[in-house]
């Protein structure tokens, strides 16, 4: 039941609803009996039972405060039938341009006896009243009306209207021609005598009907649903946000997951947030981005499932991101891998260190690695079917957004299946790829990647605490060693990449010695250019070892455990985390929290990373688990606010202890 279902209803029977025994995550959606005032109740009618006014102006220029209206039309329908028409020309007291004359036809003689504005204004507001106005490309002809309502008769027009050029360029986007005529043209109406007032205001009705036919076909059925689907900003400010602050002011102050619904009861938004209450508190009102408000205005409902901890959360939102396809990835909306930079590894230079693997003192990633089938993570790829009982968490793709899983272990996992029905998401979010979180690059890949990670090779750094100002000290790196240059050799490229990512690890002293190791070699004893040349990096490797140039090792992937506190089960949430990424998962009885302590239970815990472990400077293969897993893990750590103990495996590394017997 939505909230627009509980509008009216008086807050006794809200109370007596109420199970107070009954924990959050099993709760339905709290519900507000305040009304929604914001919307008139018309708005849910179908365009047939609302009253319009289609209308059209001939002015002298595009803007109110500088130009003059020469004509006005306007054609008034109610419940699908004409009632009645306006039509005038206007005196604009002065010249009317060139251009003007040509497109409209209309000439200084035919307007010197018009009435002026002024004479007008009054009739035309009349006429309209509290109609919804229609026009194709109606910000500029309401601009006007308001304009002169405003100056002239001091009134604010308060009424809605629909522009059917922004209904074709939001949900008809392949209409190859968008202007009135054309858009007559694509629905086979005839075409009148174009750029007159009245014959525009007759097409302009007669597009809004086959365009209203299209969407009602779709499942658009409301005058509210095409105003969402028009989208512009101040329609959606004139809507509002479909949540208000006294719709959520009950909900719990704890980490969960959250769940927006729209008026199709399909999943629009889901998050893992610390707090529930701050985050629906932060839907209620609308942004500063066009896309995200073109979700808040349709949401009707929400729901939250409560979990121990945010790192919980968490992980119970990348299960639930591979059943949903979201038009908003909350990943990229909440820019959470901000703090976040990749060194990546141009394709050439990979390909031949992978054929030279001498050439970097760095070990190559392992591309054949299997993903651990333990706690969390899912089978990779190649592994599916011998992984397949790992794999039942994985939705084909033709059901992906039509279920939502409750996981309530209380319940038979038949009832835990939120039904969703048809898809009626709206074209121009879909197709917007501002907040579509994708791992490749669109562009040609820069060797330094800062925010959401992408597919490559390379190193990892995060989270960093001054992201732009890492940025620019790894830009310094560069122009001093470009190992991006492909006008360069490889081989010269790569011993640039080796001097960068030994600078960049605080590795002054490994390199020095191998630089000094490659001046004293045999064949450069008598190479004086050569010494010269790596006296040079010498030199310059001291220099930066003396500035502290090298980036802290809180900035490197983390290795350690994470240990957080289950209230709910009175058990340890054991996390073990190897650069960056969960690699298992366990709990542990509060009582049993010093088996942490034990050299044998902790080795057993690191042992099957023990290659992994010592190596700071381990290159990785980013796929799209291993970003998902190194950005989640990031996420918690920079916003945990005291949730639980890190635990640096540097602490700890006295316990461990491979020679110790199984």
């Amino acid at each position: 039941m939505t909230i627009d279902h509980e509008r009216h209803r008086p807050k006794a029977l809200e109370q007596q609803r109420r199970h107070p025994g009954v924990r959050p995550s099993e709760r339905r959606p709290l519900q507000s009996p305040t009304p929604l005032t914001l919307r008139p109740a018309w708005l849910s009618r179908a365009p047939k039972n609302v009253q319009f006014v289609f209308f059209d102006l001939e002015t002298t220029g595009g803007n109110p405060s500088n130009s003059e209206v020469i004509e006005i039309a306007a054609i008034k329908e109610r419940d699908g039938q004409e009632i009645g028409r306006f039509q005038t020309l206007v005196n604009p007291r002065r010249h009317i341009p060139r251009p003007v004359r040509e497109i409209t036809g209309i000439d200084q003689s035919m307007v010197k006896d018009a009435p002026v504005i002024e004479d007008v204004i009054d009739d035309l507001l009349n006429f309209i009243g509290d109609s919804v106005l229609v026009s194709h490309g109606v910000l500029n002809d309401f601009s006007f009306v308001a304009h002169y309502a405003r100056k002239l008769r001091a009134k604010e027009l308060p009424n809605f209207y629909v522009c059917t050029h922004l209904l074709v360029s939001n949900y008809l986007p392949n209409v190859p021609v968008k202007s009135l005529s054309g858009v007559a043209n694509y629905f086979g109406l005839p075409v009148g005598n174009a750029h007159r007032a009245m014959a525009d205001a007759e097409m302009t009705r007669d597009v809004f009907w086959e365009i209203n036919n299209v969407c009602e076909k779709n499942g658009f059925k409301s005058v509210e649903d095409l105003l969402k689907i028009q989208a512009d900003n101040q329609t959606l400010n004139r809507l509002g946000p479909g949540l208000l602050s006294h719709h959520v002011d009950k909900a719990p102050s704890t980490p969960g997951l959250l769940y927006l619904f729209n008026s199709s009861r399909e999943v629009t938004y889901m998050s893992a947030t610390p707090n529930m209450r701050k985050s629906l508190m932060n839907v209620t009102e609308l942004s500063d981005e066009r896309d995200f408000n073109r979700l808040l205005v349709d949401v009707t409902d929400y729901k939250f499932e409560r979990t121990a901890h945010f790192l919980g959360a968490l992980l119970q939102e990348k299960k639930e991101l591979k059943k949903l396809e979201l038009a908003v990835d909350p990943r990229k909306f909440e820019g959470r891998a901000d703090n976040t930079i990749q060194i990546l590894i141009p394709d050439d230079l990979l390909e031949y260190w992978e054929n030279n693997p001498s050439a970097l003192p760095f070990a190559l990633p392992h591309h054949s690695q299997r993903v651990m089938d333990q706690g969390f993570l899912l089978p990779a790829a190649e592994d599916a079917e011998e992984n397949s009982s790992a794999d039942k968490n994985r939705l084909p793709e033709h059901e992906r957004n039509q279920y939502v899983y409750a996981h309530l272990h209380s319940q038979p996992s038949e009832n835990l299946k939120v039904p969703i029905r048809k898809t009626k998401r709206l074209v121009n979010a879909v197709k917007n790829p501002k907040y579509k979180l994708n791992r490749f690059a669109e562009a040609k890949k820069s060797c330094v990647h800062m925010g959401h990670l992408i597919a490559g090779t390379g190193w990892f750094l995060g989270p960093v605490e001054q992201p732009k100002l890492t940025k620019r000290r790894l830009d310094d790196l560069i122009t001093l060693w470009p190992f991006h240059d492909q006008s360069l050799a490889l081989d010269q490229r790569a011993e640039l990449l080796s001097h960068f990512m030994c600078a960049l690890l605080g590795k002054y002293d490994e390199e020095i010695e191998r630089l000094v190791k490659q001046k004293n070699a045999v064949k450069n004893i008598f190479n004086p250019l050569v010494r010269h040349r790596l006296n040079q990096k010498i030199d310059l490797m001291k220099a930066l070892r003396a500035e502290q140039y090298a980036l802290p090792q809180q900035n490197l992937p983390k290795t350690g455990l994470a240990v957080v506190t289950n209230t709910d089960t009175k058990e340890l949430d054991v996390a073990v985390v190897v650069h960056g990424r969960i690699r298992l998962q366990l709990k542990l009885p509060v009582e049993d929290g010093d088996k942490l302590r034990s050299s044998r239970f902790f080795t057993r815990l690191m042992a099957p990373y023990h290659t992994e472990l010592k190596r700071d400077d381990q290159c990785i293969e980013f796929t799209e688990d291993v970003c998902n897993d190194l950005e989640l893990f990031s996420h918690w750590f920079s916003r945990r606010r005291g949730e639980g103990d890190w635990v640096d495996f540097a602490l700890l590394e006295p316990l461990y202890n491979p020679q110790v017997s199984e």
